[in-house]
């Protein structure tokens, strides 16, 4: 369609008009907008500005997700944080899971007792001389995974629709020509820094105070037990904690699902960009049809607001003046000279 000419009369004239068309949605795929409030969106995260992701990992049912960025080790780096940390995920890979993740992505769960009582681990001594060696040869410990190299951004998925609905509906558009072509997001993921290295190092802490607390440890004496009823706050505040608990042991049963990823830039990104983003024959796309008439609108998106018999008699009064002034008779003007204004009063169609 051609702009529409402008008006000088008009301060805010229209000067294009687009048909819009929906995209299908595909069930075996989705499509998430991911959110990076601690990110300048001059810097994305892509292979251009030298941040693309390394790993991606998804949980489907719980709707965790996280991703890997590699770190410049060589420039503005402290070396000896990143080997004591990397120290610190290394032992969390064996006592916690094997992704070091921790958190409500993990269920916020301890450490396995049995594996934390098998690993086993340097002293505070032992452990920083170890650390003070490999920062001598820095790229053979990077070579041998000994450092933390990769800085870790997650979040939660909140779904658009279903079962788990939250939040508003956000469409992706799309131009060609004079055409819009709108695909809804399946959901959003706020992608925020994970500290999972700071509590790997608590953890490893914790397990090392823990140790040597039990060789000095005596058996604890007996004590009673005082059952009681609950009232019905601490019943309901119960069943609240219980669905948080089975929401947390879902999140730590689920195992992470890793994902490939193609940077923006690259031609296989370009492909799909223009396969699933766009309506292929928009000569047959079937045409949106309004549930609702202009009146019907209004009353939905006004406020509620209780009919009032006063409002009633005016749409009454109104009908009844049309219906005269069809006849061609007088009787729109009413007794008291209102009738005219009854037939184009508000709410009237």
């Amino acid at each position: 369609m051609a702009p529409a000419q402008s008006h000088d009369s008009d301060d805010d004239p229209v000067t294009a008009t687009y048909d819009v068309y929906l995209t299908p949605p595909v069930p075996s795929e989705q499509i998430l907008l991911l959110q990076y409030p601690n990110r300048s969106r001059t810097r994305p995260y892509n292979a251009r500005h030298g941040a693309a992701p390394e790993t991606i990992r998804l949980k489907p049912n719980t709707g965790h997700l996280e991703l890997d960025i590699n770190l410049d080790t060589a420039n503005n780096f402290n070396k000896y944080q990143g080997l004591r940390w990397g120290d610190a995920l290394k032992t969390a890979r064996e006592v916690h899971n094997s992704s070091a993740t921790f958190g409500s992505a993990a269920g916020f769960a301890g450490a396995k007792p049995r594996a934390a009582s098998r690993v086993v681990m340097k002293d505070s001594v032992d452990r920083r001389i170890g650390i003070e060696n490999d920062m001598m040869g820095f790229e053979a410990a990077e070579s041998g995974g000994k450092v933390m190299h990769a800085q870790t951004l997650g979040g939660q998925i909140v779904r658009q629709e279903g079962e788990h609905a939250a939040g508003p509906g956000y469409f992706v558009g799309a131009f060609r020509g004079k055409e819009l072509h709108l695909t809804r997001v399946d959901g959003t993921v706020g992608m925020r820094p994970q500290f999972h290295y700071l509590d790997a190092e608590e953890q490893r802490a914790r397990i090392a105070g823990s140790r040597v607390g039990e060789e000095g440890r005596t058996q604890g004496e007996a004590r009673a037990v005082l059952a009681k009823n609950r009232t019905a706050e601490e019943a309901e505040r119960g069943r609240a904690e219980d669905r948080m608990r089975r929401v947390l042991q879902a999140a730590e049963a689920e195992p992470w699902v890793g994902l490939e990823y193609v940077d923006e830039d690259q031609e296989e990104a370009y492909e799909r960009f223009r396969e699933r983003m766009f309506v292929r024959d928009v000569e047959n796309a079937t045409k949106l049809k309004a549930a609702w008439d202009g009146e019907e609108y209004l009353d939905q998106v006004a406020l509620p607001r209780r009919e009032s018999p006063t409002r009633r008699r005016k749409r009454a009064k109104g009908k009844k003046a049309t219906a005269a002034a069809a006849d061609g008779g007088n009787e729109s003007d009413g007794e008291d000279g209102n009738g005219g204004d009854a037939v184009a009063g508000p709410g009237d169609g």
